[in-house]
């Protein structure tokens, strides 16, 4: 093998997406427990946050990227999700992004 290719390959496998299987294992340890595996916020601390239904979600990437690395808060200051992206990777987080969008209806950004 030619030696380009092997650092060629080695920066083409990094820049690879996670597979969905390892996007839903990220969901599922990070935002799960609040927003459910199906992402309804049926679960008791998703009911007790007030956490959204995702399928109703319409934040851009970029929005959820934010709550995702800075937690959100009520109106009157009140934690209402915490802040997990200091535990995150930046392909985790684009992992969770990726999860949390495929609960919209289809045809919706």
């Amino acid at each position: 093998m030619h030696r380009g290719w092997g650092a060629a390959l080695i920066l083409f496998a990094g820049a690879m997406r996670l597979p969905a299987a390892d996007d839903a294992a990220v969901f599922n340890q990070y935002c799960a427990l609040c927003h459910g595996r199906d992402g309804r916020a049926q679960t008791p601390q998703g009911r007790k946050l007030h956490a959204k239904d995702l399928r109703e979600s319409r934040l851009t990437d970029a929005e959820i990227e934010r709550q995702i690395r800075q937690g959100s808060k009520t109106k009157s200051g009140i934690s209402q999700m915490p802040a997990v992206g200091e535990k995150l990777t930046d392909a985790e987080v684009q992992a969770a992004i990726r999860t949390a969008k495929s609960f919209r209806p289809a045809g919706t950004p």
